[in-house]
């Protein structure tokens, strides 16, 4: 299924209004302030961009175990480059992170069948992330879960055009705080006519990337 004849059901979807940037000015002088119920609607994670990969299983080696021999199979790979700013409404403004950020997934792939076709899904949450530097979010799609929807062999190929769709959602204390989607920000998802949706998107620490590349991502708290 080409990306094309996807994109025209969602965009279907009327837009979700657009959060407003904790950078931008609170209004002309003298204006009266915002309403509360506004501060839920502060941009405070800025994404810059959502990049989709291959990546094979990595081999790490190890001493005094036996060694097994085995074929690195193709993960799908969906990593997110944002930064985070400081509320306006925050009171310490010597503020150097925030201890929790969620990162909502949706990931539409693409199956063998119709049928076959899902939503993958995935709320992770961050702890201890910076504010005001560039910050890494990943999430996977297993090999055997590529397998499953895609039908492809158990050693790949994977290809990134298997995802049709993805969209983040980030969230701080509940609030909606950013968002960035493949179609026109929209929340795509929400779309009754596509497949089912299922959780089935990894962490990192739940995969075998979990001891690669330092502090390059943000830490994950335990589920």
């Amino acid at each position: 299924m080409k990306r094309s004849s996807f994109i025209p059901a969602i965009l279907a979807l009327a837009a979700t209004p657009v959060l407003a940037s904790a950078q931008e000015g609170a209004g002309a002088a003298g204006a009266a302030p915002a309403p509360a119920a506004a501060a839920a609607k502060e941009k405070l994670v800025d994404i810059a961009k959502v990049d989709i990969n291959i990546q094979k299983t990595p081999q790490i080696q190890a001493i005094n175990v036996k060694d097994k021999r085995w074929t690195p199979k193709d993960w799908i790979e969906i990593e997110v480059e944002a930064t985070a700013e400081l509320s306006k409404t925050e009171k310490d403004k010597t503020r150097k992170a925030y201890d929790e950020v969620t990162f909502e997934y949706f990931a539409y792939l693409a199956g063998a069948t119709k049928e076959k076709s899902r939503v993958l899904t995935a709320k992770i949450i961050h702890t201890n992330v910076p504010i005001k530097e560039k910050i890494h979010s990943v999430a996977y799609i297993s090999p055997p879960q590529l397998q499953k929807v895609t039908d492809s062999t158990a050693s790949g190929p994977a290809n990134p055009t298997m995802v049709k769709a993805w969209g983040v959602q980030v969230y701080i204390d509940g609030n909606l705080v950013g968002r960035k989607t493949s179609e026109a920000n929209k929340e795509w998802w929400t779309n009754p006519s596509l497949p089912p949706q299922e959780a089935a998107l990894l962490s990192k620490p739940e995969t075998p990337f979990a001891p690669l590349w330092g502090d390059f991502h943000l830490e994950v708290k335990p589920r």
